[in-house]
């Protein structure tokens, strides 16, 4: 994956969790969107990509109180600000 490729993936990850904001999403509902957007990866990559983002605390992953198993994810206020430079949002 070329750095340009991953740049629109990782927007394309943000993207659906700001439209979904202030709620969370699961992990299923983010890897089918950006196959939507047209990006052909597989679910490690997309994991991969989503804890690369955690890190960059861009994003940060949630938990539900009855079914603790379910991650979810959230856009972070550090998230919402780079889309936001970036012109995205």
């Amino acid at each position: 994956m070329t750095p340009e490729q991953k740049e629109l993936l990782r927007h394309a990850i943000l993207l659906q969790l700001e439209a979904a904001s202030p709620a969370s999403l699961p992990a299923d509902t983010i890897f089918q969107g950006v196959k939507l957007a047209g990006h052909s990866i597989g679910r490690e990559i997309l994991s991969k990509e989503m804890q690369y983002l955690g890190g960059k605390a861009l994003l940060k992953e949630t938990q539900k109180t009855i079914t603790k198993g379910a991650r979810r994810y959230q856009l972070t206020a550090d998230g919402i600000d780079y889309l936001e430079e970036q012109g995205l949002v």
